[in-house]
């Protein structure tokens, strides 16, 4: 799993967004290259994002570790569900990676 610390902006609906804004355990498909990966975006205190603003969060990534040499500090991603992008951003920090065991 690799874990980062990242700074994340949802796109208003406009931009092609999602209608309602984000959330704590949010679990968005995270774009490395042109590959999706699954995430799960956290927050303290099951804070909202709300569209347009830029939020510091904490990633995890359970197969990130496959992306390690990739996904460094001032990587950024997208943040998709299913083909459409609904936010961006940017590794700020690595915070955990270890490999998942088998």
């Amino acid at each position: 799993m690799l874990e980062i610390l990242a700074e994340i902006n949802l796109l208003e609906e406009a931009d092609g967004g999602m209608k309602r804004d984000g959330c704590s355990g949010m679990m968005p498909s995270f774009r490395v290259n042109d590959e999706l990966i699954m995430c799960e975006i956290l927050a303290a205190d099951d804070q909202v994002f709300h569209r347009g603003k830029t939020y510091l969060v904490s990633i995890r990534l359970p197969y990130g570790e496959i992306f390690s040499h990739i996904i460094v500090p001032n990587y950024t991603f997208e943040l998709n569900y299913g083909s459409r992008t609904v936010g961006k951003g940017t590794v700020m920090n690595i915070t955990q990676s270890k490999a998942k065991p088998k």
